[in-house]
């Protein structure tokens, strides 16, 4: 696979992603799209500092147009070992996507030198909140209510301790 086809690969991402959030959400998710895109880094400390860092970073980042991404997109292709999508807000009138991506050069050196001339991987995620019923459908922007998640996990640790 080339340059030429990332454009179709993270189109058809970006449609099989909206169907995924479509059914496991009760929120109204909207094809018009706009994109951020974030570096996946290794982890150095506490995985829970380095995604509120993280969350606090895409904050002040402002979502693109698919034409203004795209040229971003290709410039970074040769050095991309994996593309993930999720979807980072969502609005009544747009969807914000996170296109992160986590370069070949992070790689350890004998995988790197393996995988150098390989194309990029492709996934679509939806981040789903711990809940019981997994069939139950739930906020695709939970994960932006701190407070809400805090108490969730008070009650789950406390039912815990019940039983």
């Amino acid at each position: 696979m080339t340059v030429a086809g990332l454009e179709d690969n993270i189109r058809k991402l970006v449609s099989d992603l909206l169907t995924m959030a479509r059914e496991l959400t009760w929120n109204t998710i909207s094809d018009n799209c706009k994109y951020i895109i974030t570096e996946i880094k290794d982890i150095q400390g506490n995985i829970h500092e380095e995604k509120r860092l993280q969350q606090k970073i895409n904050k002040q980042k402002i979502p693109l147009e698919w034409q203004e991404i795209m040229p971003t997109l290709n410039a970074l292709y040769d050095n991309v070992y994996d593309f993930n999508l999720y979807v980072y807000r969502a609005k009544k009138n747009v969807t914000i996507i996170e296109i992160c991506y986590y370069p070949k050069s992070s790689l350890g050196v004998a995988y790197h030198e393996e995988v150098l001339h390989n194309p990029p991987m492709y996934h679509c995620k939806v981040a789903m909140p711990w809940v019981d019923d997994k069939k139950k459908k739930f906020n695709i922007n939970w994960q932006h209510y701190e407070m809400l998640i805090k108490w969730r996990m008070f009650w789950e640790r406390l039912k815990l301790k019940v039983n």
